[in-house]
This record gives C-alpha cells, structure tokens and sequence, in this order.
C-alpha cells in the first residue's frame, strides 16, 4: 500500500472516531435539499416528517442534543430567478411545517443545479456547534462542473465545489448523499471520491422507494361502519380497498334500487342518467375509503425520509 493511501485511510479513521466529540452531546443535522421542479414531494416529506425524526431519535439517544437545519436549494447558476432558502440549525421541530409548508418546488433551468451555491451555504449561513456534524444531501439531479456533469456547460463550477467539499471536510462535517435519481449518481461518486481524499466521511446511499405492500401496513383497517374524518394528514391515512368483492357487491346493491326505482315510477331513465343526478358511484364511494395513488406515494416517500435519515444517525452511533 502506497504511503498516500495509508496517510488517507487513517484521516478517514481519525474523523470516524470523533475523539474531539467525546463527552460532547451536540449533534447538528442539516438536510441539503434539491428544491427544482421534480423535488415537490421530498419537500412535503421534509415538511411532514422532521418532528417524526427528531421523536424517534430523542428516544433512540436521549443524552444527545439534536438541532435540525435545512437548505432547500436550486439553480441560480442557470436560471437567475432562482433562489436558495435556509433554515438555519434549531431545536423547535415544530416551526417546521410552518417554515417549510412556505417552500415550493420550483425552477432548475437545465439538469445539473447549484451544489456549489448548496455547500457555500452549509459552510457560510449555518451554525454548527462542535459536537457531531451531519449533512444529508438528497438530490435527483447532479452538480455543475464537468467532472460531475459531463456535458455541463459552466465547467469553472467544478472547482468551486471542490473548495466547498474541502470545507466541509475541514468542519469534519459527515456527508450522506442520497441518490433519488441516476442523473445525481455521478456527481455524488465524484464528491465522495473528492471528500474521502480530505479525510473526510461521505456515505452514498440510494433513495429507493419502500414497496407498496410494506406501506400499506402501516395503514388502519378501515372501519366500514365508521365514515372516516377529511382532511386526514399522513400517518392517519385511509387505506387501500382492494376488496374486488365488496366493490361488485356495491355496484350489484345499486343497480337493483336503480331498477326498483325505474319500475315504482314507471320512467324509463336509464342507469347512466341516474348516476349523473347525483346517485352513488360506486367509484367515488371506493375513493372515499382509499387514497389516491399520489396519496399513497407520499406516503411512501414519507417513510423513507424518516427511515433513512434515522437509520444513518444510528450508522454513526453504532460506530466503535
């Protein structure tokens, strides 16, 4: 093994072991957020779930003093309307719906966006204290810069996301870069590769989308005696009926008063006429107990938000 690589490897070890952080119970969490056009959900899941995270971490470490911050960023590089929003590091989990229910997926220009303008933030606009530092950088795009996006036509992006990186790692900030889309798989190998040669620690983990079977257990069994609330916000969320029999049972239960209607006044109005003056469909009364598909899909990605972010603070804790 050359002398540069061992001279890597124990950096690397070196800020694993977080020495300095020993007795030291702060413990600041920034979410890097790719706020364009595509992100909407991830933003909604932000919005909905950091109270969730912060519940579950206080039980899982009770000593620890987590603060929460958040950068939702976009593409000014290429689009100058654009514009970042912070949110710098607090404990009051429950501003955040309000502060983020503000922000709205919008903007991005071309493909790549603005990690360059992501990093200056977490570096210059944040207020990290000296205990365990954590960015989770959720992205479905890449960076600008040629080494990140090959074809990126603001190649001197490059080195400005380099020297940012190199900050970070000065700060021993740890890095999860979470990859919801391909476009973003590149640029999170290439900064992984850049921060590790600093000594610093970036995990690449892939956003994947919890199977619908798993996300429909956490759904309530559905009272059909009891007509459920509206609105109902995640997790209290009206389940799927894929009962086909129930519904042909309904649809069967409706055609017959339809036809004993028809015979008892003796008008010839047809099953189509009925329904459009307002007769039950049996579709609309099934979307009255089941959500929509976009529901469910929040509801996925929801889940995943809070999973991962609580499972790569317990990656970090679990750490000899």
């Amino acid at each position: 093994m050359k002398k540069e690589d061992k001279n890597d490897i124990k950096k690397i070890k070196n800020i694993l072991s977080d020495e300095t952080n020993k007795g030291n119970n702060d413990f600041d969490i920034l979410f890097l957020v790719d706020a364009t056009g595509s992100m909407s959900e991830y933003i909604t899941a932000a919005k909905e779930e950091t109270k969730n995270i912060s519940d579950e971490l206080m039980k899982l470490y009770p000593e620890k003093m987590f603060k929460y911050g958040y950068i939702f960023y976009r593409d000014p590089v290429d689009s100058k309307s654009d514009q970042h929003e912070v949110i710098d590091l607090t404990d009051n989990v429950n501003s955040f719906p309000e502060k983020i229910g503000k922000i709205v997926a919008t903007g991005g220009g071309d493909i790549p966006e603005d990690w360059v303008g992501a990093y200056k933030l977490a570096n210059e606009k944040i207020s990290w204290r000296n205990g365990i530092k954590v960015i989770m950088h959720l992205a479905d795009a890449g960076a600008h810069g040629k080494l990140f996006t090959l074809n990126d036509k603001y190649p001197e992006e490059e080195g400005k996301l380099i020297a940012e990186l190199e900050k970070c790692a000065q700060k021993r900030i740890k890095i999860f870069g979470y990859v919801i889309d391909y476009k973003a798989e590149n640029s999170f190998n290439e900064c992984a590769k850049i921060y590790r040669s600093k000594g610093g620690s970036f995990e690449i983990l892939k956003f994947q989308a919890i199977p619908m079977e798993e996300t429909n257990k956490f759904a309530p069994k559905y009272d059909m005696k009891k007509e459920p609330k509206y609105p109902i916000k995640y997790p209290k969320c009206r389940p799927m009926m894929n009962n086909m029999n129930m519904m042909n049972m309904n649809m069967n239960n409706m055609m017959m008063n339809h036809i004993n209607m028809n015979n008892r006044k003796g008008k010839n109005m047809n099953m189509i006429n009925m329904m459009n003056m307002g007769a039950p469909n049996p579709f609309t009364m099934n979307n009255r107990a089941a959500p929509p598909m976009a529901n469910l899909n929040q509801m996925n990605i929801n889940m995943n938000f809070q999973r991962n972010a609580i499972n790569s603070i317990q990656s970090i804790m679990d750490k000899p």
